[in-house]
């Protein structure tokens, strides 16, 4: 069984003397093939990869096509049965691709082997297991965690998904499923590949020995925060959207929706401009911040120089100065993501069709196995996941498990 191990760099040409580095040993073996992607990089550097790692093949994209779309471009590239996914700043342990078939070879019902990915220095997990949320985001359980402080998952233990910056993929599952949903760019791939595997009647398990050391975030620091958080939030809602069954949808829609609207409000009354804006003007909650108060909160949160600032400005504009602009980052994130949302709706509705269409496994019996979790994540999350108006959204009899951020992060 031929394996290709398919790389994708945007800019991070600096770390592919470690990516491609640790790949070495399977340079001169005719089972096991390595992919680069050169997803758009400014240096082109593919080009020299190429020179300095013959056994390389590289392919290029002139436009970025993000994770999920290079992915696809490598997978149209390679010629193995099995694809192996590697971070571009990752490095992989020896033996990485061997376990990886060895799990798919123990497991016949299994489209993904799922790898382990440790902090750079191995001392601590990046990637053990995964967890899913109710409006499903995804946490990395354990992420941070030292190695001798979390046992990883058994060999063949099923997981809801694996992580993509280390795992393997029957070409056959991928082609079946559609491999990555093009339209998520970045974050949550992985997440809406497994569970569509697992309607279909496909599993996805854990592969321990399939270690890879990574450079935690190195690649995606570059987008952003805003950026990312515009991914996390629009990716989460898609996911939702193109892969929940009826019931499902029925069961958890009320709740992720208001979520979502519940974010946007919270994240504009942090900023006392926006929130004098924003607020009910008839009266049906709490009254606008006096102009007093407005200034107390400028000084604790800018101190002298950033309320001195903001005196000088609004002596030189005017009463414009202040006034709410959509540079505010966490509000606009949440307007970014329902706009891109929206904008992709219909994609993703065709994608759920497809996926009823294949699908042998109802969610219901898949939460069995994966109860969804709730985790107070953002600002405002607490009060609204404490309060009698969420929990009534969410369904009695569907598997729940509430956890708090440290839990989940330690777990």
């Amino acid at each position: 069984m031929k394996a290709s191990v398919i790389v994708v760099v945007h800019a991070g040409a600096h770390h592919l003397e470690d990516s491609l580095g640790s790949l070495a040993a399977y340079a001169d073996r005719s089972d096991v093939e390595v992919v680069l992607v050169d997803n758009a990089s400014a240096d082109r550097c593919g080009e020299e990869a190429a020179r300095k790692w013959p056994w390389v093949r590289a392919v290029r994209s002139e436009s970025n096509l993000g994770f999920a779309g290079g992915v696809h471009l490598g997978v149209d590239a390679a010629e193995g049965e099995v694809l192996v996914l590697l971070n571009d700043d990752a490095a992989a342990g020896d033996g990485l691709v061997e376990a990886h078939l060895e799990s798919l070879a123990a497991n016949p019902l299994a489209a993904v082997s799922a790898g382990r990915l440790l902090s750079w220095d191995g001392k601590r997990h990046d990637f053990v297991r995964g967890g899913v949320t109710f409006d499903s985001h995804a946490f990395q359980l354990g992420q941070g965690s030292q190695v001798a402080d979390v046992d990883p998952p058994a060999a063949g233990e099923a997981l809801p998904f694996a992580c993509g910056g280390n795992l393997a993929v029957r070409r056959d599952d991928w082609l079946r499923t559609g491999g990555f949903d093009r339209d998520l760019f970045a974050y949550f791939e992985d997440v809406d590949l497994g569970w569509r595997l697992w309607a279909r009647g496909r599993e996805v398990v854990a592969a321990p020995d399939a270690v890879a050391r990574h450079r935690g975030a190195a690649t995606s620091a570059g987008l952003g925060d805003l950026r990312r958080g515009v991914l996390f939030e629009r990716n989460a809602l898609r996911t939702f959207h193109a892969c929940a069954d009826d019931a499902c949808r029925a069961a958890f829609g009320p709740a992720v929706y208001a979520t979502f609207l519940h974010r946007m409000t919270a994240f504009a009354g942090e900023r006392p401009e926006i929130e004098q804006v924003a607020a009910d003007p008839f009266g049906g909650g709490a009254p606008a911040p006096s102009r007093r108060e407005r200034w107390r909160r400028r000084y604790r949160e800018g101190g002298l120089v950033g309320s001195a600032r903001h005196l000088l400005a609004r002596l030189l504009l005017g009463r414009r100065a202040g006034s709410p602009v959509l540079e505010d980052g966490l509000l606009l994130m949440q307007l970014r993501a329902a706009q891109g949302f929206f904008a992709g709706v219909d994609r993703a509705e065709q994608r759920r069709v497809e996926l009823e269409e294949a699908r042998t496994v109802p969610d219901r019996e898949i939460l069995e196995r994966f109860p969804r979790l709730v985790v107070p994540t953002y600002a405002g999350d607490d009060e609204w996941f404490a309060s009698d108006a969420f929990r009534a959204l969410l369904p009695d009899d569907w598997p729940l498990e509430h956890r708090g951020l440290d839990e989940v992060m330690g777990s």
